[in-house]
């Protein structure tokens, strides 16, 4: 069914600038499917995805493995299509014997590259390796995978803003659960090559720290928006921040604060408008604001307590003044859900990737979409 939400509460929100009516189209499984090529091996859970346009084609990337957690059987794959995802072919598989995850798809000066990172083999550890790249030569034919940046890091979104490319990452993430989340550093970086990266601000390469995922767009004047996930607290809140940077300085963030968790977030910008996509959790705040307990307890809290409610994939719109998030409807999502990939068809649709445990299923926590089957489907998003 499709599904329609007129957002006549936004008329409150000063800082929206415009009222919208939001659709989206009934979704289409599309991992695992009938259209995928016969090199393309899926197992039980299909999560993590990337979507890209490229020379007149249509570019998936997501990674299959067992479960969620990590292991020694995980894959990524590349497919492309010339038919806006009718049908797919085989482009590279990506194998090391460990987990991997985070692929991220950059087209940049008229060459395709490709990131992802290698983690670990522990299901119950968080140990990011390195960072590699990848550039695409022809059709299915891809160099082979190049470190890049620093180890232990992870890159989180990319793209490209007046031919310019720019991504953030995160660095210490293994110290996430453990204790350390402040100690984790957030980088703005820029390349012009693919391979390369340097921080915006040499002389202050370090953003922010404590957090991880870091999604980020551009106001039409240059102004910087992004979101941080802080589960891990900092000792006085826990959740997310919403941060701005001026044109001048976008290495310098101003951020507000929120109990709200925003994870595998996705952030885009429509005429005058910033939306971003992210999961949304039933449970409502993150933070509970129970002070009780050291901090490290309080973050164990919090996690067990987010682990076992159930999820939704959900869309929100920036208030550029108040620096909020307000939702503004749920995709048909559940169980393990949300890590959004997302291209533009025209000024008021994209097509939208993202993976779910099944929508018509069981609506299980978070813990058990986790264990059991996931899959990647699509749907295109309209605006009125």
């Amino acid at each position: 069914m499709r599904r329609k939400l007129t957002l006549l509460a936004l008329v409150l929100l000063s800082g929206i600038a415009s009222l919208a009516a939001v659709t989206y189209s009934p979704v289409v499984q599309v991992v695992p499917g009938p259209t995928l090529p016969a090199e393309v091996k899926c197992l039980r859970s299909n999560n993590n995805l990337d979507l890209a346009r490229f020379d007149g084609r249509l570019f998936l990337a997501f990674r299959t493995a067992p479960t969620h957690f990590a292991g020694t059987k995980t894959h990524l794959y590349i497919v492309s299509s010339a038919d806006e995802g009718k049908t797919w072919d085989y482009e590279a598989e990506v194998f090391m014997g460990s987990d991997m995850r985070e692929p991220r798809l950059l087209p940049l000066g008229g060459k395709l590259m490709f990131y992802f990172f290698q983690a670990g083999k522990n299901p119950l550890g968080f140990s990011p390796r390195f960072v590699f790249a990848m550039e695409r030569k022809s059709e299915g034919q891809w160099t082979e995978p190049r470190k890049v940046f620093q180890p232990g890091c992870i890159l989180w979104r990319a793209k490209v803003r007046d031919g310019k490319a720019y991504t953030t990452a995160y660095c210490g993430g293994d110290q996430e659960y453990t204790g350390g989340n402040a100690a984790i550093e957030i980088y703005l970086l820029t390349t012009t090559n693919g391979y390369d990266f340097t921080p915006v601000n040499p002389a202050h390469p370090v953003s922010a720290t404590g957090g991880s995922e870091t999604a980020f767009e551009f106001d039409a004047d240059g102004t910087l928006y992004l979101t941080v996930r802080n589960e891990g607290g900092d000792g006085k809140s826990w959740g997310s921040k919403v941060c701005k940077a001026s044109p001048e300085d976008l290495s310098t963030w101003t951020c507000a604060i929120t109990p709200m968790k925003y994870d595998s977030p996705l952030m885009f910008r429509r005429g005058a408008d910033i939306y971003l996509i992210a999961r949304r959790n039933i449970d409502g705040a993150f933070d509970k604001e129970d002070r009780r307990l050291p901090d490290s307890v309080e973050t164990l809290y919090y996690m067990a307590r987010y682990w076992w409610t159930p999820k939704r994939t959900a869309l929100y719109q920036l208030d550029k003044q108040s620096l909020t998030l307000a939702p503004l409807l749920d995709f048909p999502t559940r169980g393990d859900t949300a890590f959004p990939g997302l291209v533009p068809v025209d000024d008021n649709h994209y097509l939208m990737y993202n993976y779910s445990s099944d929508p018509e299923g069981k609506d299980r926590v978070w813990m058990s979409g986790q264990l059991h089957q996931t899959f990647i489907y699509s749907t295109v998003i309209s605006f009125d």
